[in-house]
């Protein structure tokens, strides 16, 4: 729903491109930091308890969000959303992989992928909908509804977590770092465009440089890292979180660029933007459970090769169509084909990613692939902000060709990372928990 209001809270704000670009960049930040946490404390107190907190500050943050008085106020409160939300995402899947038959993970993953989906299908239309008779603010508490039905559904559950992992210490040193690192690179990417001298660029990302120096050295010496890094030693799993991170920059830059080029090269309606948008999200919701289904029968990496390659045809048939007066039929069967790719492909990958650790892990295990799979959303809403500049001016059709190149790079690197994800577990995941350590202790 946000997506199709960008445009509208540029407008009231008087923002540039890239500064209301941070309203996306730190959701998306704050996301991605703060999953492993939550599939962590999932892990060490209760997947179920740790959901049920996450819904109910999501739910006072829905309804305060809309009395932003400025856009700095809109953005924390945004960043607190995240957080919260980041919970919901690593505990459910983790739920679902430790309640699941083995031999029916893959059809039910997809249709939770499904039920996902539709959620973002219908997220756009409702947004285009709420714009055309009210104001962008309204888009925050349209959520509370939805929450309160999650808080019932979850009473209802009868959910028994393994069992637990020993409590060990977070990590803040080093996710003060990760911070660090993500903020810096969003920062970067928003200056791609900006004229610089030699020096200032060598000291930024030398900058940026440093800190990830840092981090990696912080979570190569801590006795409790910030996300469980030991699963990147499975050549599974780290194919398949390559995978997520690419997909969902394709998926996240398109969706963000929609938006921008319907009303600033076609200036056309921001409903027609959540139509469009609408086309991918209804795709990736159809597809998802013959995805997963396909992923049970065939295997993980035939239903991730085949979603893709749709991704790539999609995104290469969008660049060569992208003229000022191409049709929303053209844009729209593009955005279609590339929400089937999706549907038939990711449900697979995030399949291949948890089945790959063991079922005690398997909290951390979405938390830090869904982590990178944020990784990648953040680097499109950087590379998108960095191409469309930091003033004022809307894009022409070169600049959004130009993020459309960056788009099929994506989209073809996951073509390669599909190549190294499980066709089949061949049984449980060796354990990977790290042994406890006085200090720790």
């Amino acid at each position: 729903m946000v997506a199709v209001a960008l445009p509208d809270i540029r407008d009231e704000f008087s923002l540039s491109h890239g500064a209301v670009a941070w309203l996306i960049s730190g959701y998306l930040i704050a996301m991605a930091v703060a999953q492993p946490i939550g599939g962590r404390l999932g892990d060490q107190i209760g997947r179920a308890r740790v959901y049920r907190g996450g819904l109910l500050v999501f739910l006072v943050l829905a309804v305060i969000t809309p009395f932003s008085p400025n856009f700095p106020t809109l953005v924390i409160l945004r960043v607190a959303q995240a957080a919260a939300g980041a919970t919901l995402i690593p505990n459910g899947m983790a739920m679902l992989r430790t309640h699941a038959p083995p031999e029916q993970l893959g059809r039910l993953n997809g249709i939770n992928g499904a039920v996902l989906s539709f959620a973002a299908a219908v997220g756009p239309l409702i947004g285009a909908a709420t714009l055309a008779i009210a104001s962008w603010r309204w888009l925050f508490p349209i959520s509370v509804p939805f929450i309160l039905l999650a808080l019932l559904l979850l009473q209802r559950l009868n959910v028994r977590d393994p069992e637990q992992v020993p409590r060990t210490p977070m990590d803040w040193i080093g996710t003060g770092l990760f911070v660090g690192v993500l903020v810096s690179l969003t920062l970067q990417l928003a200056s791609l465009r900006e004229e610089t001298t030699v020096v200032e660029s060598v000291l930024r990302w030398g900058g940026t440089a440093l800190i990830a120096a840092l981090f990696v050295w912080r979570q190569r010496t801590t006795a409790s890292p910030a996300a469980e890094w030991r699963l990147f030693r499975v050549t599974s799993f780290a194919a398949a979180t390559a995978y997520a991170l690419l997909s969902n920059l394709t998926m996240y830059t398109t969706l963000l660029m929609i938006p921008f080029f319907i009303r600033e090269v076609q200036g056309k309606s921001t409903e027609l933007s959540g139509l469009l948008l609408g086309a991918m999200s209804v795709l990736v919701a159809i597809t998802a459970p013959f995805g997963g289904r396909l992923s049970d029968a065939w295997g993980r990496r035939p239903s991730a090769q085949i979603g893709s390659v749709l991704m790539l045809i999609a995104s290469v048939a969008l660049l060569g169509g992208l003229t000022p007066d191409v049709s929303p039929v053209y844009l729209a069967s593009c955005l279609a084909l590339l929400g089937l790719g999706l549907g038939l492909g990711v449900g697979a990958a995030g399949t291949a990613a948890i089945e790959s650790a063991p079922r005690t892990l398997a909290g951390s295990a979405a938390g830090t692939s869904s982590m990178m799979r944020y990784v990648g959303s953040i680097v499109g809403a950087g590379i998108l902000a960095g191409v469309l500049n930091s003033d004022s001016a809307g894009g022409d059709v070169a600049t959004f060709r130009l993020v459309m190149i960056a788009v099929i790079t994506t989209a073809a690197l996951a073509v390669v990372a599909s190549m190294f994800i499980h066709k089949f577990v061949a049984n449980e995941a060796v354990p990977l928990v790290r042994e406890p350590t006085a200090e720790a202790i």
